[in-house]
């Protein structure tokens, strides 16, 4: 079997053709680079695989080899600057052409493909500290069909797959694999969804992800959407300057507030050219490169730090493993690490001058901190609360680990990703403490993971505490999905709680 490329290349016409690109004045020389490893091995000639960065390496897998599908796993080391194979434990996929690749939680997922005779759509999980590979199992719910060229993304614990093609039919439907319940679900969007298609590029930017292009079988495209993570919702993306002209196979990565599309098939040629969008401006302008690689499509494209990275592809007459590097900034300047330095003063002897003792264990603190960033501190150290002895004071009827995330907030205006129930102790310490913000922020977190199955536990807690806009959140939600909440066993609970069930009822 040839590689699909190949095959979509020499049995269709590409009726828009190559357009024209208008071009980007600047003053600032962005260049490519090739990077060339001359010592120690490195990866194939390949197309079509599936990668990731993780910590400090960019992980490649699999794909289109010249003569069949790769099951390899290759690391690029960015601090060693050096490629290393992989070897890996448990059962690898088979081998395949992919291009989708999501990172979660350490670990390395990729769904589906194309084996060169079969499409695929098994799951499997690479873990990126132990390299194990291990099948990923539903509970509940049928994964998506078979299919190749889709586009995948991770958010919020899920897995998001959309559209492909399953040998006979380009598709559009999106499916979500939720990694908690270990559950498939073929979602219900709103909006209108792009078309049917393959091989087009997806990009993460904030709550959103960004689609651009692909191919139907007898178009290649250069529309662009926007999918609401939170909403569900597809919409149009409008905007000035020169779009990229249609093609598929092509990359997207997004570097601080834009979004670069390189390379990819016209269904003539294969392209080079360097797109970048600016979501603020919404704004596309093509960049005028030097030394860009040779036009090529199923390349892998991955950003680390403050420059991009491609590798491999197939440019119409190789499949290739040349490796290059663009650098977005001329002047590469390191983020700032204000926030993990101020998480570092957190429980510090050398940085503290108060103990607190929670729930029988000590955690230290900065008074001045304190104090500047919440009036219960500043009255308790400085005003009519101070204590006769204020270097420990006893915090009682509070779970350590919520104070600990108070004191996290403090010190950072952060709060990390913690479990609906740890959302509920932390918004009502944060009454406690008189910490708006940080209470509006766990209300806003408990609104957006809202379920049929804690909606009655959440309004029973919410009630009791007064939050009234959390209440009415709940009371919404369960009218709506009344008939899926009574069936829940937690649906018992307002048996306890008369004057919620009769006001339930009367919204009903």
């Amino acid at each position: 079997m040839r590689n699909f490329d190949i095959f979509a290349e020499s049995h269709h016409n590409d009726p828009s053709g190559a357009a024209g690109h208008s071009l980007l004045a600047t003053n600032q020389a962005y260049k490519w680079k090739q990077i060339i490893c001359e010592n120690g091995p490195r990866p194939g000639p390949r197309s079509g695989a599936a990668s990731v960065v993780y910590d400090d390496s960019l992980y490649i897998f699999g794909g289109y080899g010249g003569n069949g599908r790769l099951d390899d796993l290759w690391e690029y080391n960015f601090i060693e600057k050096q490629w290393h194979q992989l070897n890996t434990r448990g059962t690898a996929p088979a081998g395949r052409e992919n291009n989708g690749a999501v990172l979660y939680k350490g670990g390395m997922y990729i769904f589906g493909g194309y084996s060169g005779l079969f499409w695929l759509n098994d799951f499997h999980r690479l873990d990126l500290h132990s390299l194990t590979w291990t099948p990923v199992i539903a509970k509940e719910g049928s994964p998506p069909s078979t299919r190749f060229g889709y586009v995948s993304a991770a958010w919020n614990d899920t897995f998001l797959v959309f559209g492909g093609y399953d040998g006979s039919n380009w598709l559009n439907d999106m499916h979500e694999y939720n990694f908690v319940k270990m559950k498939w679900t073929k979602l219900d969007v709103q909006g209108v969804s792009p078309s049917v298609r393959s091989c087009p590029s997806w990009a993460s930017y904030g709550n959103s992800v960004y689609l651009f292009g692909g191919y139907d079988g007898v178009h290649r495209m250069n529309d662009f959407y926007e999918f609401d993570l939170e909403q569900k919702m597809w919409k149009l993306v409008l905007f000035s300057g020169p779009a990229p002209s249609p093609r598929y196979f092509h990359s997207s990565v997004v570097y601080g507030d834009c979004m670069y599309l390189f390379g990819g098939y016209s269904g003539i040629e294969r392209l080079q050219d360097l797109y970048q969008f600016d979501f603020n401006k919404k704004c596309w302008s093509c960049l005028v490169v030097e030394d860009a690689p040779t036009g090529r499509s199923s390349l892998v494209t991955q950003v680390y730090n403050h420059s991009m990275f491609a590798f491999g592809g197939y440019n119409g007459n190789l499949v290739l493993n040349d490796f290059y590097k663009f650098q977005f900034e001329m002047v590469a300047i390191p983020p700032s690490s204000l926030l993990s330095d101020l998480r570092k003063m957190i429980n510090h002897p050398r940085f503290s001058d108060v103990t607190f003792i929670v729930d029988g264990k000590e955690i230290k603190a900065n008074k001045d901190i304190l104090a500047v960033r919440c009036e219960h501190f500043r009255a308790l150290f400085y005003g009519g609360m101070k204590e006769q002895t204020d270097s420990c004071v006893r915090i009682d009827d509070i779970q350590y680990q919520v104070f600990e995330a108070v004191l996290e907030y403090l010190y950072t205006d952060c709060v990390k990703s913690m479990s609906v129930d740890m959302y509920l102790l932390l918004m009502i310490a944060a009454e406690r403490f008189m910490i708006d913000r940080l209470k509006a922020l766990c209300q806003d977190n408990i609104r957006k993971n809202i379920n049929i199955d804690n909606v009655v536990p959440i309004l029973r807690v919410v009630y009791y505490h007064g939050e009234n806009s959390l209440k009415e959140i709940c009371m919404d939600y369960i009218r709506v999905n009344f008939k899926d909440v009574r069936r829940n066993s937690s649906f018992q609970e307002l048996e306890e709680e008369p004057h919620l069930m009769m006001e339930l009822l009367m919204r009903l």
